[in-house]
Protein backbone atom coordinates (compact mmCIF):
# COMPACT_ATOMS: atom_id res chain seq x y z
CA UNK A 1 0.00 0.00 0.00
CA UNK A 2 2.75 2.28 0.21
CA UNK A 3 4.30 1.81 -2.88
CA UNK A 4 1.27 2.07 -4.26
CA UNK A 5 0.93 5.92 -2.57
CA UNK A 6 3.98 7.04 -3.41
CA UNK A 7 3.26 6.26 -7.25
CA UNK A 8 0.18 8.12 -7.27
CA UNK A 9 1.74 11.07 -5.31
CA UNK A 10 4.27 10.91 -8.14
CA UNK A 11 1.74 10.30 -10.95
CA UNK A 12 0.13 14.23 -9.41
CA UNK A 13 4.10 15.64 -9.37
CA UNK A 14 3.82 15.09 -12.87
CA UNK A 15 0.92 16.32 -13.45
CA UNK A 16 1.73 19.85 -11.68
CA UNK A 17 5.02 19.85 -13.02
CA UNK A 18 3.65 19.68 -16.62
CA UNK A 19 0.98 21.92 -15.63
CA UNK A 20 2.54 24.68 -12.86
CA UNK A 21 0.78 27.59 -14.64
CA UNK A 22 -2.82 26.14 -14.69
CA UNK A 23 -3.52 23.69 -12.35
CA UNK A 24 -3.44 19.80 -11.92
CA UNK A 25 -5.48 17.95 -14.23
CA UNK A 26 -7.25 13.95 -13.80
CA UNK A 27 -7.94 12.38 -17.23
CA UNK A 28 -7.42 16.27 -18.34
CA UNK A 29 -4.27 17.34 -19.83
CA UNK A 30 -5.44 21.22 -20.01
CA UNK A 31 -6.85 21.41 -16.77
CA UNK A 32 -9.04 24.91 -16.56
CA UNK A 33 -8.99 25.13 -12.69
CA UNK A 34 -6.73 24.08 -9.65
CA UNK A 35 -7.79 20.48 -9.73
CA UNK A 36 -9.55 19.14 -12.97
CA UNK A 37 -11.01 16.07 -12.97
CA UNK A 38 -12.67 14.65 -15.79
CA UNK A 39 -15.10 11.42 -16.15
CA UNK A 40 -13.01 8.34 -17.70
CA UNK A 41 -16.49 7.35 -18.80
CA UNK A 42 -18.53 10.69 -19.41
CA UNK A 43 -21.09 8.92 -21.41
CA UNK A 44 -22.44 5.61 -22.33
CA UNK A 45 -23.07 2.16 -20.68
CA UNK A 46 -19.96 1.61 -18.73
CA UNK A 47 -20.07 0.46 -15.24
CA UNK A 48 -17.01 1.78 -13.90
CA UNK A 49 -17.00 4.27 -11.23
CA UNK A 50 -16.21 8.09 -11.97
CA UNK A 51 -16.60 10.74 -8.73
CA UNK A 52 -14.79 11.98 -6.45
CA UNK A 53 -14.67 10.26 -2.86
CA UNK A 54 -14.62 12.62 0.08
CA UNK A 55 -13.36 11.33 3.75
CA UNK A 56 -16.32 9.89 5.37
CA UNK A 57 -16.01 9.88 8.89
CA UNK A 58 -18.72 9.32 12.33
CA UNK A 59 -20.07 12.06 14.02
CA UNK A 60 -17.66 11.71 17.07
CA UNK A 61 -14.44 11.75 15.04
CA UNK A 62 -15.88 15.03 12.89
CA UNK A 63 -16.33 16.32 16.38
CA UNK A 64 -12.91 15.65 17.89
CA UNK A 65 -10.92 17.41 14.86
CA UNK A 66 -9.67 20.60 16.12
CA UNK A 67 -7.88 23.19 14.12
CA UNK A 68 -9.81 22.46 11.43
CA UNK A 69 -9.25 24.78 7.91
CA UNK A 70 -12.46 26.84 6.93
CA UNK A 71 -14.13 24.86 3.91
CA UNK A 72 -12.60 21.42 4.88
CA UNK A 73 -15.38 18.99 3.29
CA UNK A 74 -16.23 15.96 4.83
CA UNK A 75 -19.11 12.92 4.92
CA UNK A 76 -20.84 11.95 8.40
CA UNK A 77 -21.82 8.66 7.53
CA UNK A 78 -23.04 7.87 11.25
CA UNK A 79 -24.52 9.91 13.85
CA UNK A 80 -24.86 6.93 16.12
CA UNK A 81 -21.31 8.31 18.35
CA UNK A 82 -21.09 12.08 19.67
CA UNK A 83 -23.45 14.33 21.11
CA UNK A 84 -24.84 17.55 19.12
CA UNK A 85 -22.99 20.01 20.69
CA UNK A 86 -19.72 21.87 20.20
CA UNK A 87 -18.79 21.88 16.67
CA UNK A 88 -21.01 18.63 15.92
CA UNK A 89 -24.21 21.11 16.67
CA UNK A 90 -25.75 21.08 13.10
CA UNK A 91 -24.69 17.11 12.51
CA UNK A 92 -28.27 15.65 13.07
CA UNK A 93 -28.52 13.54 10.29
CA UNK A 94 -25.62 11.95 7.70
CA UNK A 95 -24.48 13.99 4.69
CA UNK A 96 -22.17 16.12 3.54
CA UNK A 97 -20.59 18.83 5.72
CA UNK A 98 -17.85 21.85 5.55
CA UNK A 99 -16.56 23.84 8.31
CA UNK A 100 -17.62 27.68 8.64
CA UNK A 101 -14.43 28.28 11.00
CA UNK A 102 -16.79 27.60 14.05
CA UNK A 103 -19.17 24.60 13.77
CA UNK A 104 -19.91 22.03 10.76
CA UNK A 105 -22.30 23.02 8.73
CA UNK A 106 -24.41 21.29 6.21
CA UNK A 107 -23.67 21.66 3.02
CA UNK A 108 -27.28 21.99 1.39
CA UNK A 109 -29.27 22.57 4.82
CA UNK A 110 -32.58 20.96 4.80
CA UNK A 111 -35.73 23.32 4.42
CA UNK A 112 -37.91 23.14 6.90
CA UNK A 113 -40.68 25.45 9.34
CA UNK A 114 -37.92 27.17 11.43
CA UNK A 115 -35.74 28.78 8.76
CA UNK A 116 -37.60 29.02 5.70
CA UNK A 117 -40.70 29.28 3.76
CA UNK A 118 -41.75 26.41 1.16
CA UNK A 119 -44.42 24.84 -1.01
CA UNK A 120 -46.06 21.45 -1.64
CA UNK A 121 -45.30 20.46 -5.41
CA UNK A 122 -47.20 17.76 -5.63
CA UNK A 123 -48.95 14.76 -3.73
CA UNK A 124 -50.13 15.44 -0.26
CA UNK A 125 -47.89 15.40 3.07
CA UNK A 126 -49.22 13.67 6.00
CA UNK A 127 -47.82 14.56 9.44
CA UNK A 128 -47.81 11.78 11.85
CA UNK A 129 -48.16 13.37 15.03
CA UNK A 130 -47.87 9.58 16.83
CA UNK A 131 -50.24 11.14 19.53
CA UNK A 132 -48.56 13.91 20.58
CA UNK A 133 -49.44 17.07 20.80
CA UNK A 134 -48.72 19.79 17.48
CA UNK A 135 -47.89 22.86 20.14
CA UNK A 136 -47.33 26.79 18.49
CA UNK A 137 -46.33 28.93 21.40
CA UNK A 138 -45.54 32.38 21.81
CA UNK A 139 -44.72 32.93 25.40
CA UNK A 140 -48.23 32.69 27.66
CA UNK A 141 -49.96 31.72 24.29
CA UNK A 142 -50.32 28.62 21.88
CA UNK A 143 -52.54 27.24 19.30
CA UNK A 144 -52.38 23.93 19.57
CA UNK A 145 -53.07 20.32 17.52
CA UNK A 146 -54.47 17.51 19.32
CA UNK A 147 -54.98 13.73 17.65
CA UNK A 148 -54.33 12.20 20.63
CA UNK A 149 -56.14 8.97 21.30
CA UNK A 150 -59.97 9.13 20.25
CA UNK A 151 -60.00 13.07 20.06
CA UNK A 152 -58.78 15.29 17.57
CA UNK A 153 -58.97 19.13 19.31
CA UNK A 154 -58.11 22.41 18.00
CA UNK A 155 -56.79 24.69 20.76
CA UNK A 156 -56.27 28.75 20.96
CA UNK A 157 -55.08 29.63 24.10
CA UNK A 158 -54.29 33.51 25.02
CA UNK A 159 -53.81 35.62 28.09
CA UNK A 160 -55.94 37.83 26.89
CA UNK A 161 -58.14 36.37 24.19
CA UNK A 162 -58.08 33.13 22.32
CA UNK A 163 -59.81 33.15 19.35
CA UNK A 164 -60.44 31.31 15.67
CA UNK A 165 -61.79 33.53 12.43
CA UNK A 166 -62.84 32.04 9.27
CA UNK A 167 -62.73 33.92 5.97
CA UNK A 168 -64.15 33.59 2.73
CA UNK A 169 -63.76 36.81 0.49
CA UNK A 170 -64.80 39.15 2.32
CA UNK A 171 -67.29 37.59 4.80
CA UNK A 172 -66.30 36.83 8.23
CA UNK A 173 -67.23 34.35 11.11
CA UNK A 174 -65.14 35.19 14.21
CA UNK A 175 -65.02 33.18 17.44
CA UNK A 176 -63.36 34.33 20.48
CA UNK A 177 -63.21 34.54 24.33
CA UNK A 178 -61.71 37.67 26.41
CA UNK A 179 -60.23 37.22 29.38
CA UNK A 180 -63.30 38.60 32.05
CA UNK A 181 -64.97 39.45 28.65
CA UNK A 182 -67.97 37.78 27.00
CA UNK A 183 -67.39 35.18 24.73
CA UNK A 184 -68.60 36.23 21.61
CA UNK A 185 -69.93 34.45 17.78
CA UNK A 186 -70.05 37.03 15.23
CA UNK A 187 -70.49 37.18 11.70
CA UNK A 188 -68.95 40.05 9.31
CA UNK A 189 -68.17 41.38 6.13
CA UNK A 190 -70.28 40.62 3.27
CA UNK A 191 -72.20 37.63 4.01
CA UNK A 192 -75.73 37.28 3.24
CA UNK A 193 -76.74 35.46 6.22
CA UNK A 194 -75.55 33.85 9.46
CA UNK A 195 -76.76 30.03 9.41
CA UNK A 196 -76.83 27.96 12.71
CA UNK A 197 -78.32 24.74 12.82
CA UNK A 198 -78.11 20.90 11.60
CA UNK A 199 -78.43 19.70 8.02
CA UNK A 200 -80.24 16.05 9.89
CA UNK A 201 -83.24 15.61 11.71
CA UNK A 202 -81.10 16.04 15.45
CA UNK A 203 -82.74 18.63 17.28
CA UNK A 204 -81.23 21.57 18.40
CA UNK A 205 -80.53 22.78 21.74
CA UNK A 206 -79.29 25.89 23.63
CA UNK A 207 -77.70 25.75 27.23
CA UNK A 208 -77.61 28.32 29.94
CA UNK A 209 -75.61 26.99 32.94
CA UNK A 210 -75.16 24.19 32.11
CA UNK A 211 -78.99 23.08 31.40
CA UNK A 212 -80.63 22.91 28.21
CA UNK A 213 -82.99 25.93 28.21
CA UNK A 214 -84.40 26.50 24.61
CA UNK A 215 -84.95 23.27 22.18
CA UNK A 216 -85.82 23.27 18.06
CA UNK A 217 -86.73 20.26 16.87
CA UNK A 218 -86.49 19.16 13.26
CA UNK A 219 -90.10 20.06 12.14
CA UNK A 220 -89.50 23.80 13.51
CA UNK A 221 -91.24 23.47 16.91
CA UNK A 222 -89.84 25.55 19.16
CA UNK A 223 -89.71 24.56 22.95
CA UNK A 224 -88.71 26.80 25.91
CA UNK A 225 -88.34 24.86 29.40
CA UNK A 226 -89.42 22.23 27.24
CA UNK A 227 -86.83 19.63 25.29
CA UNK A 228 -90.28 18.18 23.49
CA UNK A 229 -92.25 20.75 22.55
CA UNK A 230 -95.98 19.63 20.17
CA UNK A 231 -96.29 23.24 18.43
CA UNK A 232 -94.71 25.80 16.98
CA UNK A 233 -93.98 27.73 20.36
CA UNK A 234 -94.50 26.11 23.55
CA UNK A 235 -93.68 27.58 27.24
CA UNK A 236 -93.39 25.64 29.73
CA UNK A 237 -92.93 28.29 32.93
CA UNK A 238 -92.68 25.96 35.62
CA UNK A 239 -95.32 27.51 37.77
CA UNK A 240 -98.52 26.53 37.94
CA UNK A 241 -101.14 29.00 36.43
CA UNK A 242 -98.31 30.94 34.95
CA UNK A 243 -97.87 31.52 31.44
CA UNK A 244 -94.05 32.30 31.80
CA UNK A 245 -94.22 34.77 28.96
CA UNK A 246 -94.63 38.67 29.85
CA UNK A 247 -95.01 41.64 26.96
CA UNK A 248 -93.02 44.12 28.73
CA UNK A 249 -94.70 47.05 26.57
CA UNK A 250 -97.73 45.80 27.08
CA UNK A 251 -99.39 46.04 30.41
CA UNK A 252 -102.66 47.17 31.28
CA UNK A 253 -101.85 50.66 31.19
CA UNK A 254 -101.28 50.56 27.36
CA UNK A 255 -103.55 52.03 25.29
CA UNK A 256 -105.72 49.28 23.95
CA UNK A 257 -106.29 49.37 20.23
CA UNK A 258 -108.28 47.58 17.36
CA UNK A 259 -108.10 43.79 17.08
CA UNK A 260 -108.88 40.47 19.51
CA UNK A 261 -108.96 39.71 22.76
CA UNK A 262 -106.28 36.72 23.55
CA UNK A 263 -107.32 33.83 25.65
CA UNK A 264 -106.43 30.40 26.73
CA UNK A 265 -107.79 27.19 25.94
CA UNK A 266 -108.38 23.85 28.48
CA UNK A 267 -105.37 22.57 26.91
CA UNK A 268 -103.01 26.00 27.13
CA UNK A 269 -103.35 26.71 23.50
CA UNK A 270 -103.43 30.57 23.37
CA UNK A 271 -106.41 31.44 21.52
CA UNK A 272 -108.35 34.57 20.23
CA UNK A 273 -111.42 35.46 21.96
CA UNK A 274 -114.52 37.55 20.35
CA UNK A 275 -114.55 41.17 21.44
CA UNK A 276 -117.13 42.08 23.60
CA UNK A 277 -119.63 44.31 21.78
CA UNK A 278 -119.95 47.54 23.06
CA UNK A 279 -122.68 47.54 25.92
CA UNK A 280 -125.41 49.56 25.08
CA UNK A 281 -127.90 50.74 28.59
CA UNK A 282 -131.68 50.04 28.17
CA UNK A 283 -133.62 51.25 30.71
CA UNK A 284 -137.83 50.99 30.83
CA UNK A 285 -138.74 53.69 33.37
CA UNK A 286 -142.15 55.36 34.74
CA UNK A 287 -142.14 58.71 36.39
CA UNK A 288 -145.14 59.96 37.81
CA UNK A 289 -146.34 62.44 40.25
CA UNK A 290 -150.13 62.21 38.79
CA UNK A 291 -151.16 58.92 39.10
CA UNK A 292 -154.41 57.90 39.02
CA UNK A 293 -155.46 56.60 42.48
CA UNK A 294 -156.34 53.23 43.63
CA UNK A 295 -157.84 50.87 45.91
CA UNK A 296 -156.24 48.06 48.36
CA UNK A 297 -158.02 45.55 50.53
CA UNK A 298 -156.68 42.49 52.18
CA UNK A 299 -158.52 39.93 49.57
CA UNK A 300 -156.91 41.14 46.46
CA UNK A 301 -153.48 42.43 45.06
CA UNK A 302 -154.30 45.21 43.32
CA UNK A 303 -152.06 46.49 39.98
CA UNK A 304 -151.09 49.83 40.59
CA UNK A 305 -151.26 52.04 37.71
CA UNK A 306 -148.49 53.14 35.61
CA UNK A 307 -146.23 50.44 37.09
CA UNK A 308 -146.87 48.23 33.57
CA UNK A 309 -143.64 47.78 31.36
CA UNK A 310 -142.65 45.80 28.97
CA UNK A 311 -138.75 44.61 28.55
CA UNK A 312 -137.37 42.43 25.94
CA UNK A 313 -134.43 40.92 26.81
CA UNK A 314 -131.70 39.82 23.87
CA UNK A 315 -130.22 36.18 23.18
CA UNK A 316 -127.94 34.76 25.83
CA UNK A 317 -130.43 36.30 28.60
CA UNK A 318 -129.12 39.86 30.61
CA UNK A 319 -129.74 40.84 34.76
CA UNK A 320 -132.16 43.10 35.18
CA UNK A 321 -131.44 46.04 37.03
CA UNK A 322 -135.29 47.15 39.43
CA UNK A 323 -135.55 50.13 41.26
CA UNK A 324 -139.03 51.15 42.41
CA UNK A 325 -139.57 54.04 44.65
CA UNK A 326 -143.54 55.26 45.25
CA UNK A 327 -144.74 57.98 48.05
CA UNK A 328 -148.91 57.80 48.67
CA UNK A 329 -151.31 59.36 50.38
CA UNK A 330 -153.83 57.75 52.45
CA UNK A 331 -156.98 58.95 50.70
CA UNK A 332 -159.87 57.90 53.16
CA UNK A 333 -160.50 57.22 56.90
CA UNK A 334 -162.43 53.61 56.99
CA UNK A 335 -163.18 52.54 60.54
CA UNK A 336 -160.33 50.98 62.46
CA UNK A 337 -157.94 52.12 60.00
CA UNK A 338 -154.24 53.58 61.56
CA UNK A 339 -152.43 50.24 62.50
CA UNK A 340 -153.27 48.14 59.49
CA UNK A 341 -150.01 46.88 57.33
CA UNK A 342 -149.91 47.43 53.40
CA UNK A 343 -147.19 45.88 50.92
CA UNK A 344 -146.03 46.61 47.35
CA UNK A 345 -144.11 43.81 45.81
CA UNK A 346 -142.53 43.14 42.44
CA UNK A 347 -143.99 40.83 40.19
CA UNK A 348 -142.31 39.61 36.69
CA UNK A 349 -144.54 37.67 34.05
CA UNK A 350 -147.89 37.98 36.39
CA UNK A 351 -145.83 36.11 39.12
CA UNK A 352 -144.60 37.35 42.63
CA UNK A 353 -141.49 37.91 43.44
CA UNK A 354 -139.42 38.10 46.79
CA UNK A 355 -139.06 41.71 46.00
CA UNK A 356 -141.71 43.72 48.36
CA UNK A 357 -142.02 46.03 51.04
CA UNK A 358 -143.80 46.69 54.17
CA UNK A 359 -145.39 49.35 55.99
CA UNK A 360 -147.54 50.76 58.43
CA UNK A 361 -149.94 53.06 58.63
CA UNK A 362 -148.89 56.02 61.16
CA UNK A 363 -152.16 56.62 63.39
CA UNK A 364 -155.64 57.41 62.23
CA UNK A 365 -156.02 58.88 58.47
CA UNK A 366 -153.15 57.12 57.59
CA UNK A 367 -151.35 60.23 56.53
CA UNK A 368 -148.78 58.81 54.05
CA UNK A 369 -146.70 56.36 53.42
CA UNK A 370 -143.33 55.28 51.41
CA UNK A 371 -142.87 52.23 49.53
CA UNK A 372 -139.31 51.42 48.09
CA UNK A 373 -137.17 48.70 46.79
CA UNK A 374 -133.94 47.67 44.97
CA UNK A 375 -133.11 44.22 43.27
CA UNK A 376 -131.46 42.31 40.15
CA UNK A 377 -132.80 39.50 38.27
CA UNK A 378 -131.90 37.23 35.68
CA UNK A 379 -134.16 36.70 32.75
CA UNK A 380 -134.30 34.58 29.75
CA UNK A 381 -134.45 35.98 26.06
CA UNK A 382 -137.47 37.40 25.03
CA UNK A 383 -140.60 39.57 25.74
CA UNK A 384 -141.22 40.10 29.82
CA UNK A 385 -143.57 42.30 31.97
CA UNK A 386 -142.76 43.79 35.08
CA UNK A 387 -145.02 45.91 37.36
CA UNK A 388 -145.73 46.42 40.62
CA UNK A 389 -149.10 45.11 42.79
CA UNK A 390 -150.35 46.29 46.32
CA UNK A 391 -152.64 44.62 48.95
CA UNK A 392 -153.45 45.09 52.45
CA UNK A 393 -151.50 41.70 54.35
CA UNK A 394 -152.81 42.80 58.57
CA UNK A 395 -156.09 44.12 58.91
CA UNK A 396 -155.31 44.91 62.40
CA UNK A 397 -159.08 46.77 62.91
CA UNK A 398 -160.23 46.96 59.65
CA UNK A 399 -163.35 44.68 58.56
CA UNK A 400 -162.05 42.01 55.80
CA UNK A 401 -162.96 43.28 51.85
CA UNK A 402 -162.52 47.23 53.60
CA UNK A 403 -160.95 49.57 50.87
CA UNK A 404 -158.13 51.79 51.73
CA UNK A 405 -158.03 54.95 48.63
CA UNK A 406 -154.65 55.59 47.51
CA UNK A 407 -153.27 58.78 46.31
CA UNK A 408 -149.49 58.46 44.56
CA UNK A 409 -147.94 61.52 45.62
CA UNK A 410 -144.70 60.66 43.39
CA UNK A 411 -143.51 57.14 41.34
CA UNK A 412 -140.20 55.87 39.89
CA UNK A 413 -140.14 52.66 38.75
CA UNK A 414 -136.97 52.03 36.07
CA UNK A 415 -135.96 48.46 34.86
CA UNK A 416 -132.57 48.43 33.60
CA UNK A 417 -130.46 46.52 31.82
CA UNK A 418 -127.12 45.79 29.77
CA UNK A 419 -126.72 44.59 26.18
Amino acid sequence: MKKKSLSLIALLGVFALNNAQIGIGINNLSPAATLDILASNATGTSTNIDGLLIPRVDRQRAQSMSAVPVSTLIYVNSIATGTLAGTAVNIDAAGYYYFNGTAWTKLVPSLNIYNSNGSITSGTRTVSTGGNLLNFVNGGNSVRINTAGTEGSLIAAGSSRGGLSLAGGSGNIDYFVDNAGAAQFNSSGNATKLSIGSTTATPIAFKANGTERITILSGGNVGVGNAAPNTKLEITSGTANTSGTILTNLNSASPIGAGQTLGVDATGNVITVANPTPANVTTASVNSTTGASYNVNDTTVTLIPGTTQSITIPAGGKALFINFMLGIDYGNNPAGSGASYYEARLYIDGAATDCYMRTQEYGPGGLSAQFSFNTVKFLTAGNHTVDVRMTRTFNNGIASGTNMVCAPISMSFNATYLN
